[in-house]
């Protein structure tokens, strides 16, 4: 499994919750929340089971902590609930395949930080400009968000070309 797989699996939620930015910040919220939870309850397991015994170790403690997040939501947050959807879902698949590609191995720490980080910035600054464009019209749209996601990766590859050559 490699990691571009692991990565890519960002981003149907990348666009799909980015079209305001409480959704986005939600989101990131949450799925730090419980990628952090999972890497520390699979953190206890790993060493005393099996590889196969890992993987469905892996599914059950991913969806167990997505769903009580859904059942919190559902309670105490029942919009953004509503308004984040299956999206909630793709965490506990991100979860597994971050855990099969060396994502929770000792020393990727900085490697963490910066994945979510940058996860963080996407959601939030697309969020930012989806809704700074226009909320409920067009640019709540998932080809708006791969629009301005393609923009935001283009003019961060202008930048650090400009920054390199001078």
């Amino acid at each position: 499994m490699t990691k571009a797989l692991a990565r890519s699996l960002m981003l149907a939620p990348l666009i799909g919750v980015s079209d305001t930015l409480l959704k986005a910040l939600g989101f990131w919220v949450l799925s730090v929340l419980i990628v952090a939870l999972y890497g520390l309850g699979m953190h206890t397991l790993r060493n005393r089971l099996g590889e196969r015994m890992q993987l469905m170790a892996s599914l059950l403690i991913a969806a167990t902590l997505v769903s009580c997040v859904q059942l919190l939501l559902q309670a105490f947050a029942l919009p953004l609930y509503q308004q984040l959807g299956i999206y909630l879902a793709l965490i506990s698949v991100q979860c597994v395949l971050l855990e099969f590609s060396g994502f929770f191995e000792a020393g990727q720490g900085k490697a963490r930080v910066q994945l979510f980080g940058l996860f963080g910035v996407l959601l939030v600054t697309l969020g930012i400009l989806r809704g700074l464009i226009g909320s409920g019209s067009v640019t709540a749209l998932a080809p708006v968000g791969f629009i301005l996601l393609g923009l935001l990766l283009a003019g961060r590859q202008a930048w650090a070309h400009f920054s390199k050559s001078h």
